[in-house]
């Protein structure tokens, strides 16, 4: 997922506007203290929906009337706004197709916008991004847990107060449910799984559940009131067909089983005839045939949904072909001059001006295609339970009705009405004394099916090989974080450096494995300079992940609050008293971050962003010309955000 926030835009009620420029790679943003630095994380953070307003009060919140986000999500140009929490916080998502001039960009954009609520543009941001993992449940319920924006930014964030903490690594993990989420949501974020698997998930554990529940009938446990029910009244409805008279299916249990221990009897004397039985195999010959038809018609949304979803992929394959294509044909001249008469080719500027507009249609089908091409999985998953449970009742209606052929219709065996009679009765007694025993109809033929069933998913389910995808991701961070460690300020006692990260066991700790024996956690370790280095270590190394992930949604920026403050507490780098072993060690931190975010841009094709707010001016450091380039906004000499 290529995405990089291109500029930062809070307007008052007037139209006013203040900008924060930005590009991908690294971006500075330095100056005096209560300028509003640390208060760019906390707009961003409220611009992706966050349920409570955390930017601070005063001379922002007094200022702002609408905060926005201009965001590029691979090469389109997204819209993130939200009023100020006093006015109602209302959103407003929208797609701009060719492009945003930041400059000319004012309040009157959103006149004819319509506004959203949070949850409804979290939905859109998400579908943006490639978010659609919407059931994270793994029991048989219809709906639950969604993998959400809100804990992809714990991933982003590394505000003041975390960013040099020996306690806490990630944003907001003091919210244990909050954890919990972000943890288990890793494998959807870094691309390793899809709804597909979740859907395959929760059918293996219902299959399960019924698995179970077979087991227990078949040990005896078959004694329920509905299993009763379902045995004994089409016994019951065929006998008092045979006699000729109504039987109510509605009654009790109790009921049922006392008209069947006393049976009325046939009598000789009276006439009977056998329309009642065979209007009795006509209706459930009725019911079968609805049947059947609902499940033709689950079947043909099944297969419906499975075309739709190979059509649209294809079709998006098709249509990204034809993009790469377009794009090697630059545009550079609206003015075509002929060599020969030297007058002007009209016709070559209508064409140009035809191809753009095909161009910009192409791009609006690709982003529209790949909105409504997503995971159709869980709505498959859903219509087979749906096919499973038709299923089930075919197979008891088709045994009533051969039942009732093969003994009192078509029988040649049992001629006479009374021989019909006897025989149902028979059944019914045999049954009563089978409550009585224990003793009920074998589901051996259904276990193994469900068997059958559950090795096949298991199979598949494996397949995605989730633990071992977390192990080779664990693996990765853990090298590249031994790798930024030699260049950033860790203490003589703890090296050589050796940094852990309990990525496979659920921890999200990090911690330093000395000598290849003890466990030295972040809340072990003494100095500021040892806690800010490990955060940065492994946010960066977090940050290599993701770009190196074909599949992840997640958005490629990360946001450093104040990383210098272990060494600069009061804001003035260029106090004399401060030891030049400070100077040094900022300058390895920030030369770090520069060639480790240039680095990660070649290696993945891929130019990640960070976002550095700091009183560090830079003029001190070595890298100092490195540093001036990164600079987008310099807040000295009475400048501020505000």
């Amino acid at each position: 997922m290529k995405s990089y926030i291109k500029a930062i835009v809070i307007f008052n009620k007037d139209g006013e506007k203040r900008i924060v420029p930005l590009k991908q790679g690294v971006n500075i943003i330095t100056g005096q203290s209560k300028t509003g630095k640390s208060a760019l994380v906390e707009i961003i953070d409220y611009c992706l929906c966050s349920t409570r307003c955390t930017i601070p009060k005063g001379k922002i919140t007094d200022f702002s009337y609408l905060y926005s986000l201009v965001m590029d999500i691979n090469d389109t140009t997204y819209i993130i706004a939200r009023y100020n929490w006093n006015v109602g916080g209302k959103m407003y998502f929208s797609k701009e197709t060719d492009g945003l001039d930041v400059k000319k960009f004012g309040l009157e954009y959103f006149e004819h916008k319509v506004a959203m609520s949070c949850k409804d543009a979290q939905k859109e941001i998400e579908c943006a991004l490639g978010l659609f993992v919407t059931n994270m449940v793994i029991d048989n319920e219809q709906q639950g847990k969604k993998a959400s924006l809100r804990n992809m930014v714990s991933y982003l964030f590394q505000h003041q107060n975390l960013m040099a903490s020996k306690f806490a690594l990630f944003y907001r993990f003091s919210d244990y449910y909050k954890r919990k989420d972000v943890i288990e949501q890793f494998p959807v974020f870094a691309g390793m799984i899809s709804q597909e698997y979740y859907s395959d998930l929760i059918q293996l554990n219902s299959l399960k559940v019924q698995l179970k529940e077979r087991y227990k009938r078949q040990k005896a446990n078959e004694k329920s009131i509905g299993y009763i029910k379902e045995n004994l009244s089409p016994l019951l409805s065929d006998y008092f067909s045979l006699l000729e008279q109504d039987f109510d299916d509605q009654m009790s249990v109790q009921q049922m089983i006392r008209v069947a221990s006393d049976l009325p009897e046939f009598d000789d004397t009276q006439l009977f005839g056998e329309s009642q039985i065979t209007e009795r195999y006509n209706e459930l010959k009725v019911e079968l045939e609805k049947l059947r038809d609902e499940e033709s018609e689950i079947l043909l949304k099944i297969d419906t949904i499975k075309k739709v979803s190979n059509t649209g992929y294809e079709y998006f394959v098709m249509l990204s072909d034809l993009k790469e294509q377009t794009d090697l044909i630059d545009i550079e001249t609206d003015e075509y001059i002929c060599p020969l008469c030297g007058h002007d080719c009209c016709e070559i500027a209508e064409q140009d001006s035809e191809f753009i507009e095909a161009t910009e249609w192409l791009d609006n089908e690709l982003v529209m295609t790949g909105k409504y091409t997503a995971d159709f999985a869980e709505d498959v998953r859903k219509l087979k339970d749906s096919l499973n449970d038709v299923d089930a009742k075919i197979k008891d209606v088709w045994k009533q009705m051969k039942i009732i052929d093969e003994n009192y219709i078509s029988s040649k065996k049992l001629v006479s009405k009374r021989e019909k009679i006897n025989y149902a009765k028979a059944k019914i007694q045999l049954h009563i004394e089978m409550l009585s025993t224990g003793v009920f109809e074998m589901v051996d033929d259904e276990i193994e099916q469900l068997k059958e069933k559950i090795s096949i998913l298991e199979v598949k389910i494996n397949g995605f090989d989730v633990e071992a995808k977390k192990a080779r991701a664990e693996k990765l961070i853990e090298d590249n974080m031994r790798r930024l460690s030699k260049t950033l300020d860790f203490e003589d006692e703890y090296r050589p450096i050796n940094l852990k990260f309990g990525l496979t066991d659920g921890s999200f700790d990090i911690y330093q494995h000395q000598n290849n024996k003890e466990k030295i956690h972040l809340y072990e370790m003494g100095s500021g300079a040892n806690w800010v280095s490990c955060h940065i270590a492994l946010f960066l190394s977090f940050l290599r992940f993701f770009a190196g992930q074909d599949n992840s949604p997640m958005p490629l920026v990360m946001f450093f609050d104040q990383p210098s403050q272990v060494y600069f507490p009061q804001g003035n780098e260029n106090n004399d008293e401060i030891a030049q072993a400070d100077l040094m060690a900022v300058n390895k931190m920030y030369k770090t971050i520069f060639d480790e975010i240039n680095m990660i841009g070649n290696d993945t094709g891929i130019l990640p962003q960070i976002i550095i707010v700091d009183h560090v001016d830079g003029k001190n450091l070595e890298c100092k010309h490195e540093f001036d380039e990164y600079v987008r906004c310099n807040w000295r000499g009475g400048k501020a955000l505000i």
